[in-house]
C-alpha cells in the first residue's frame, strides 16, 4: 500500500480488489471506491497528481481562477470518469451522504477506499475493534494520496467548526462562556473522552474508559482536541491508526493547506453546487471532461466567482 503514488497506481489496485471480491468472495456487483460529488469533496489527493488545489485562488495579477478547471485537471476528471465506467467507483457517490460512504467503509465492507479526515481511520477500526473484526478482517490504513509534479502530496486541511452567536440571542453573555469552555482543556476532555463518570473515571489521575466510552471511541464533536496546548497523552491509547495518519499530514513530502476561498471572498455553496452538476455529468461518462470543465467554468464566471 504504501507504494501507491499515481493515479495508476490507485487505478490498479482497485481493480484487483474488485475482481477479488467479486470472483473470490462473490460480491457482485463490488464497487470499491465511494468518493462523495454533491461537493466534489475529498478529491484533493487526486488532483495532487497534477499539482492543483480546490476552490478559488487568486494570481499575482488579482484575478480569480479555479484550478480544477485548469486544462490540467482534465486528466483526473477523465480518470475519476473511467472509475465509474469500469465500475470501481460507487454509484451512490453521486446521491449519498458521508454517512452512508463512512458506513460502507467499516459494516459492511461495501467499499475499501474513501477520503476522508485522518481521525476517521482510528474510529473505523475502533468501530470494528468493538465488532470484533479488528485487525483479522477490517484495518484501515492512512495513505497521502498521489504524488504531484514538484514531488509533494498536496493534502488539504478541514475546515474548522466556526462557532456563532445570533445577533438576537438572549442571553449572549452565557453562550460565549460556553464556546469559551469548549476551548480549555476540560471542553476538550469533553468532545473527545466524554462525561466523567458516564464515558470515563479518573483513576490515580489517568482516565479508564467504561464500556459506553470505548464504544463511543473518544468522539463527542472531536475525537482528538485540535489545540496544539492539549496534551493528548491524558486521553490514553488513541484509537488504532490514528496517530499514523495523523503524522502523514507532517512529513517533508506532503503539503496540507485549505482550499482556495479567494481571500475569503468565494460563495462556497454556489462554487460546490455549479462543480458538481458540471462535473457528475463528466464522471457519469453523460459528456466529455473537456466539455464538462468548460461549461464549470462559464458559469463560474457568469456567476463572478472567477474572472
Amino acid at each position: 500500500m504504501s507504494k501507491l503514488s499515481t493515479l495508476d497506481d490507485y487505478y490498479q489496485m482497485l481493480k484487483k480488489v474488485k475482481t477479488y471480491m467479486e470472483q473470490t468472495e462473490g460480491r457482485k456487483p463490488y464497487y470499491p471506491f465511494f468518493t462523495y460529488m454533491p461537493d466534489i469533496w475529498d478529491l484533493q489527493p487526486w488532483f495532487s497528481s497534477v499539482g492543483l488545489r480546490r476552490g478559488v485562488f487568486i494570481d499575482a495579477n488579482g484575478k480569480k481562477f479555479a484550478p480544477y478547471v485548469d486544462p490540467k485537471a482534465k486528466v483526473v476528471w477523465e480518470w475519476l470518469a473511467k472509475l465509474y465506467r469500469e465500475g470501481l467507483m460507487d454509484p451512490t457517490s453521486f446521491t449519498g451522504k458521508t454517512g452512508d460512504m463512512r458506513s460502507k467503509m467499516w459494516q459492511s465492507q461495501d467499499i475499501v477506499m474513501d477520503v476522508d479526515w485522518a481521525a476517521w481511520t482510528g474510529l473505523y477500526n475502533n468501530n470494528a475493534r468493538t465488532a470484533g473484526t479488528y485487525p483479522a478482517k477490517v484495518n484501515v490504513v492512512g495513505l497521502p494520496g498521489t504524488k504531484g509534479p514538484s514531488g509533494k502530496y498536496m493534502l488539504e486541511q478541514g475546515g474548522a467548526s466556526l462557532w456563532a452567536i445570533p445577533s438576537n440571542a438572549k442571553n449572549p453573555d452565557e453562550a460565549f462562556k460556553i464556546i469559551e469552555y469548549m476551548a480549555t482543556k476540560e471542553g476538550g476532555l469533553l468532545l473527545s473522552a466524554g462525561i466523567e463518570g458516564h464515558d470515563y473515571n479518573l483513576k490515580n489521575g489517568k482516565i479508564e474508559y467504561t464500556e459506553v466510552g470505548k464504544a463511543h471511541a473518544k468522539d463527542h464533536g472531536a475525537p482528538f482536541p485540535i489545540s496544539k496546548l492539549f496534551d493528548l497523552s491524558v486521553l490514553g491509547e488513541m484509537n488504532p491508526g490514528v496517530l499514523e495518519s495523523v503524522a502523514i499530514g507532517k512529513r517533508a513530502d506532503v503539503e496540507v493547506a485549505p482550499m482556495g476561498y479567494a481571500n475569503g471572498e468565494l460563495d462556497a455553496r454556489k462554487y460546490y453546487d455549479i462543480m458538481s452538476k458540471w462535473m457528475t455529468e463528466c464522471v457519469m461518462g453523460k459528456i466529455t471532461a473537456e466539455a464538462a470543465m468548460k461549461g464549470a467554468e462559464n458559469e463560474l464566471r457568469i456567476n463572478k466567482l472567477i474572472d
